[in-house]
């Protein structure tokens, strides 16, 4: 496992079962982004309630030798480690070697607001086939790529919360290999 700086998660010369008994804080900090003034940081509301993590979201549970997300705790079943994180990479190259799409779903040619939801390692790659459309990846689990085409932007959220942006927002939204992670189906599609 490779450490990130400020991931509070890591403990040198601990084993992962060893970390996984030190106190790990439980709340999550919110940065209201108020004195920022680098040009890098977006400016409308909506961005900047998402531009910064606080460091308790990179905070991890260990669980017989498994790491798992500790934001929303207990909300996904499955582990968020670099094992889980190969298998849904490799899930999403037999889906796309099969399929030989990113999705089947008729957007038209210039989609202006993309959503995906669980978007785990950020593979997916729509991004590229719209460079023009604003893609947003939502997941429970900070592990996505800092390097990204411009269109994309992450962020830590749980699509069963209340969202930030109107109904119509999106032209289009994903999902995959969701079944077992969401719980009220039919609330989400409303």
């Amino acid at each position: 496992m490779t450490a990130l700086p400020g991931d509070s998660a890591i403990y040198v010369g601990l084993s992962e079962e060893q970390q996984a008994a030190q106190p790990v804080e439980t709340s999550i900090d919110i940065d209201n982004g108020v004195g920022i003034s680098d040009a890098g940081y977006e400016t409308d509301s909506v961005r900047t309630a998402s531009t910064s993590l606080a460091s308790s979201v990179r905070d991890y549970v260990f669980e017989n030798g498994r790491r798992y997300h500790k934001f929303r705790e207990g909300s996904y079943n499955f582990p968020n480690d670099e094992s889980e994180q190969d298998r849904e990479d490799m899930t999403h190259a037999l889906v796309t070697s099969f399929c030989h799409r990113l999705h089947f779903a008729p957007i038209g040619i210039n989609p202006q607001n993309i959503l995906d939801m669980g978007t785990g390692t950020g593979i997916w790659g729509i991004a590229n086939q719209y460079p023009s459309a604003n893609v947003l990846g939502i997941d429970l689990s900070p592990i996505q790529p800092s390097w990204v085409p411009p269109n994309v932007r992450f962020m830590v959220d749980d699509v069963e919360s209340l969202w930030l942006y109107p109904r119509d927002h999106f032209d289009y939204i994903h999902s995959r290999h969701m079944v077992m992670a969401i719980r009220d189906w039919p609330k989400l599609m409303r």
